[in-house]
């Protein structure tokens, strides 16, 4: 498996916020840390690779590395990740990363394709393609973006690695046996994580046994990759009506932070090369691209009408956070700012550090930015309830919500702050109000389930169940919904409806034999009907191809060929 990275570890700290972390533990590296060397290994080399002709893209890589192939060693992995807390499944988060990656999508070089965007819960800068589609951005990259375009920027890059097969083609000369060993190898982390293995030794065994056998398969991606994907990226970002310069302002902005911490090269720049070259050709294409949109809206010479010179900047479909509206005179909250200071706010570590970080900053006098301030009240309130300190978040996202009142992320952070302090009715009534409004969203739903179960009342229980049920059918796996749907069938009585959600959960933390013997353990019980029981049982078969896969990789691992 290749990973693409981007990561930095500067000490830099994230735009008008410091973020405070706890001292590192004396107990040894953790997760993200193990983790953070599998991608290192896999990716091992590429500052020294030489510029290379590309092959063809009808090459041999579609026959090495099938699409079908590819999916499955990209949803594993991500079940590996999930397994151990590092995806956000957050419905607003989901919405938007979803919203602004197919916005790219659309643009890209195959449109076609099926891409899945997730963010996770990991402060380092960084972001990365996996096999299938999939495509992982740190919380680090988001909270150190300045504007949506540097976001955008770093996705359509990964998107474009992904649509010039740059993964498949890496292993035209290799034995794929390296994906099964790299997904092996991270399940042994989740392992040794799950077991409590403080020290990290289990962990760094897993990763040194893997390598030894993948060092000789690996193949480096080369300048020629990255080039590729800076000059298909920036094309992504112009006709998606993105800033073109977003993508070689932000690697300047990286390469001179780097330059002046003056420590050991971060992953980021090892896997990603960034030097005065790369950026001045990156730079050239993106005032070529603007000089070229610029000449397209150039009115003729007998016109008499005159044209912007810019393309104005497109909304992001349909993302939850997007929909705030002007309400009696103050502007709409930019939806990049609510999605930057709600990753940073769920992804804090020291919650009540931050607290005071945004206090600080909001007490300070001369910003003139309304729509950064208010995104920014924002984040104080989420992060307030986090610190539990729901009281204190509500008069802070009330204020807010009466200069948004249609702030769908305003709102249900209102709803949150007054369900926790125990105002239940009305945060009831206010997520009721906003599903009459625009029934059947992701969020709002997930939301209205919530605090109807907040005080494990059964009629409220089915309620929940009911409104849920309808847009886990729409939608695709959501482990958020999911665990809330499981929730609410419990506490209304289904307790074969709920263990079946269990399941589902089961098998999106990446144990689909786990997940068939839950399954199976229903069919034991005498209260299961006929229906029950014959949707249980094509759930086992829908599942047990997934089971022989991961059995059959695990195998290879074991007992890897020559």
């Amino acid at each position: 498996m290749k990973l693409l990275s981007f990561e930095w570890n500067s000490a830099r700290p994230a735009p008008g916020l410091r973020e405070h972390t706890p001292a590192p533990r004396r107990c040894g590296p953790g997760f993200s840390h193990w983790v953070g060397a599998l991608i290192g290994l896999l990716i091992a080399g590429t500052a020294g690779a030489a510029d290379v002709r590309l092959p063809d893209f009808g090459s041999s890589a579609d026959v090495m590395l099938t699409p079908d192939i590819e999916r499955r060693y990209g949803e594993q992995m991500l079940r590996e990740m999930r397994a151990a807390n590092l995806i956000f499944d957050d419905p607003q988060i989901r919405d938007y990363i979803e919203g602004l990656g197919y916005r790219l999508v659309a643009q890209s070089e195959r449109p076609d394709r099926d891409f899945t965007f997730f963010v996770l819960r990991d402060e380092s800068l960084n972001a990365f393609a996996m096999p299938g589609g999939y495509i992982g951005i740190h919380a680090g990259l988001i909270t150190t973006a300045e504007t949506e375009s540097e976001l955008a920027g770093v996705i359509a890059h990964e998107v474009a690695h992904i649509s010039q097969r740059h993964l498949a083609r890496a292993f035209e000369s290799a034995s794929k046996s390296q994906l099964p060993i790299a997904l092996a190898m991270l399940g042994a982390i989740v392992a040794a994580q799950a077991a409590g293995n403080s020290s990290g030794d289990l962990a760094q065994a897993a990763v040194v046994s893997g390598s030894a056998l993948m060092q000789q398969r690996l193949i480096n991606f080369t300048r020629g990759n990255e080039y590729e994907a800076d000059r298909i990226g920036i094309q992504t970002l112009s006709r998606a009506g993105f800033d073109v310069n977003a993508m070689p302002d932000f690697f300047a902005r990286m390469h001179r932070a780097n330059r002046a911490n003056g420590s050991e090269i971060p992953e980021f720049l090892r896997t990603h090369p960034v030097d005065t070259t790369r950026i001045a050709e990156a730079k050239e294409r993106a005032a070529q691209l603007a000089a070229e949109r610029s000449a397209a809206r150039r009115p003729a010479a007998d016109a008499n009408v005159a044209l912007p010179l810019t393309v104005p900047k497109l909304a992001v479909p349909a993302p939850v956070a997007d929909r705030s509206a002007t309400q009696t005179g103050s502007a709409a909250l930019p939806a990049f700012l609510l999605f930057r200071e709600r990753v940073r706010a769920l992804s804090s570590r020291a919650p009540s550090l931050l607290v005071q970080d945004y206090q600080r900053h909001l007490e300070a006098t001369g910003e003139s930015d309304a729509g950064l301030v208010d995104a920014r009240r924002y984040g104080l309130g989420l992060a307030l309830v986090r610190a539990g300190r729901p009281e204190d978040a509500v008069p802070v996202l009330t204020r807010l919500a009466q200069d948004h009142a249609d702030s769908t992320s305003v709102q249900l952070a209102l709803a949150e702050a007054e369900s926790t302090a125990g105002r239940h009715a009305a945060a009831v009534e206010r997520v009721r109000q906003l599903d009459a409004r625009r029934p059947g969203e992701r969020a709002i739903t997930q939301s209205l389930a919530t605090v109807l179960l907040a005080q494990s009342r059964k009629e409220d229980a089915r309620q929940a169940a009911k409104r849920l049920k309808p847009v886990l059918e729409k939608l695709d796996a959501d482990a958020s919904l999911i665990e809330t749907y499981a929730r609410a069938s419990q506490i209304a009585g289904d307790d074969v409806r709920a263990g079946e959600m269990y399941a589902e959960l089961t098998l999106l933390n990446g144990r689909p034999d786990d997940a068939m013997g839950q399954l199976r353990g229903l069919l034991d019980r005498v209260d299961v009907d006929h229906y029950q029981r014959a949707r249980i049982e094509a759930r086992i078969a829908q599942i047990t191809p997934w089971a022989l896969f991961v059995q059959e990789e695990r195998r290879k691992q074991a007992n890897p060929g020559p």
